[in-house]
């Protein structure tokens, strides 16, 4: 069978319902066992207004981006909808509103922008709405009757998925949007003439494993409560709200409690009260609230409290670019604190990784008993992709607290030192488990004392518990061939998936590339990480930040030249753009 790959993008304004359309779309294309992935953007500000994209890749192969380029673009918005055409493929096809409500300016319709060659179908999306219910509300939903028409998507099917996404709804809403539908779709049945070679063709075979449709927040709230989570303490913020909407939810299902507190640093306080008394905990929080948290994180790892931090990376500095995607929060992942402040750093490189890095960040935190951070982004918070139905955390995942036995409770030494530098945790309650502790350094009873003998004897400790937590932790994934690589790929994140599809596409074109990418960023696992660069001429490293922070932290460990791409858009990395780089260093 023959690969069918097509990105569809819906562009309109706030409350047209663009968003919504492309979710609706998502579900039905996921169905007939297409791979889906997408990506969608909209304006900062909670207003009536400002532009949206719904931007969908659909493809029968596995995909690891949302692709860059454009096959259909349906515009529910001519305005905004101009700036979209320069992502139109040469074959790519616009369907526009051919009688909107109301005129458009010379220079904001965009019929007058198309290129001679663009194809091209226009719709009367307004008057078809208004007959079938009455208002123009249902415009969106005409357009995906006229889609469904002229690529061959079963009509009658996909009326089902527009009855299940509005089944809360009264019956007048879901009666109007099935009306719209069908009128876009006859309409464009009885009056356009394909011109086009664009198809959904069914999908791949069905997988035998049961499929979810989901994103990267959803996929770790899942986690989280399936890694027995007790307390969420969290503070609204772009992206990372939904996983406390989730948590809301479904936490209290589970005998847990969600708390909304007032700001980030109570947040942070309440995880490491909970840890503290033995519950699993979290927060999520963005580049603002993760700042507000550092002096908390230090205690975390001072006192030795297990605590997971999300961080769903956005554009900053400051308030930034709460709906844009950057990966330039990693410094402050890894370096951010005062002092000398060990973590362990989780960076997913897709949605199936959220889940599985979720769980695992709740195994090290309480394991190690030290703080864990996970970076997200926007784009993988956002991201929605169908998925196999991930596996549960083992109970060796979900109880891994290493508690004192009978004898080492009979004079119990709460920071006693040991070879993985891991001291016997008692829980609060533990008969003869009492012991105490605060953010000052301590000797091995939590008393604090202050010579610098001591600190040097249980900073290495800290320390010592990363480096025992290598074996305990995915290694790094290695993609392509293993030996005489003309570019090696060191990527992180959600830049990982681009890289992965850009090697493919080189090594297909004769050359030799290869991808080294870990879901734990740090520690670093230094004896692969050397391999893969010893076998490779030259060292690419693509990432979402303008500094290269991800570069410039690994240079101390490669001691050699790295090639960079760094992008900040505000997009997710494209395998275009990688694959681009990757023949430029060939070629040179």
């Amino acid at each position: 069978m023959s690969n069918t790959d097509i990105v569809l993008e819906i562009c309109g304004s706030a409350g047209e319902g663009t968003i919504s359309s492309g979710e609706i779309f998502n579900r039905y294309i996921s169905s007939i066992d297409f791979e889906i992935m997408s990506f969608d953007t909209y304006p900062s500000e909670i207003r009536g207004f400002g532009k949206c994209v719904a931007h969908s890749r659909f493809s029968t192969q596995k995909i690891f981006t949302p692709g860059k380029y454009t096959d259909i673009l349906i515009a529910l918005n001519d305005a905004h909808s101009i700036s979209q055409l320069g992502h139109l493929k040469d074959t790519g096809v616009v369907i526009y509103d051919s009688k909107p409500p109301k005129y458009h300016e010379e220079d904001k319709s965009i019929v007058g922008w198309m290129e001679p060659g663009m194809i091209s179908y226009g719709i009367p999306f307004n008057d078809l709405a208004q007959k079938a219910a009455g208002n123009s509300r249902g415009r969106n939903m005409v357009a995906l009757g006229a889609v469904c028409a002229l690529f061959g998507v079963d009509h009658e099917e996909f009326k089902n998925t527009i009855i299940q996404r509005y089944a809360k709804k009264k019956q007048i809403v879901i009666d109007n949007n099935v009306n719209s539908f069908v009128e876009g779709y006859n309409w464009a049945n009885d009056n356009l003439t394909k011109i086009d070679s664009i198809s959904f063709k069914k999908g791949k075979n069905k997988n035998e494993k049961e499929s979810i449709i989901i994103n990267g927040n959803q996929a770790v709230a899942k986690a989280a409560i399936d890694s027995e989570l007790h307390l969420y303490a969290g503070y609204p913020i772009t992206p990372a709200t939904k996983i406390m909407e989730i948590l809301s939810h479904e936490l209290p299902k589970k005998n847990g409690i969600m708390l909304q507190t007032e700001d980030e640093i109570s947040a942070i306080g309440n995880v490491l009260g909970a840890g503290f008394a033995g519950k699993r905990s979290m927060t999520a929080t963005s580049g603002p609230g993760f700042a507000l948290m550092t002096e908390f994180m230090g205690l975390s790892v001072m006192a030795q409290i297990p605590a997971v931090i999300v961080n769903s990376q956005r554009g900053g500095p400051s308030t930034g670019l709460p709906t844009k995607t950057e990966q330039s929060d990693f410094n402050a992942a890894v370096n951010g604190g005062t002092g000398d402040l060990p973590r362990f750093v989780i960076a997913p490189a897709s949605v199936e990784e959220c889940y599985d890095g979720t769980t695992l960040a709740f195994y090290l935190a309480e394991k190690y008993q030290t703080l864990v951070v996970i970076l997200l982004d926007f784009f993988l918070s956002n991201s929605i992709r169908n998925i196999d139905e991930p596996t549960p955390p083992t109970e060796k995942m979900l109880n891994s607290n290493i508690a004192p036995n009978e004898k080492e409770l009979k004079d119990y030494v709460r920071f006693k030192e040991t070879k993985t530098g891991v001291s016997p945790r008692s829980i609060p309650g533990t008969p003869n488990g009492m012991y105490t502790t605060t953010g000052l350094e301590n000797n091995e009873r939590g008393k604090p004392q202050y010579d610098g003998k001591l600190h040097t004897k249980m900073s290495d400790m800290r320390y010592r518990k990363l480096n025992s937590a290598l074996n305990d932790v995915p290694k790094p994934k290695w993609t392509g061939p293993k030996k005489d690589i003309d570019v090696g790929i060191l990527s992180w994140g959600s830049s990982a998936g681009a890289a992965y599809e850009a090697a493919t596409i080189a090594n297909k074109n004769g050359h030799r590339v290869a991808v080294l990418s870990s879901l734990v960023v740090f520690p670093v696992n230094e004896v692969d990480l050397t391999k893969f660069c010893n076998e490779s001429k030259q060292i690419l490293i693509p990432e979402l930040n303008y500094s290269g922070q991800y570069a410039n932290f690994i240079a101390s460990y490669i001691n050699r030249p790295v090639e960079r791409l760094n992008m900040v858009s505000g997009l997710p990395m494209a395998s275009e753009d990688v694959l681009s780089k990757i023949d430029e260093m060939i070629a040179s």
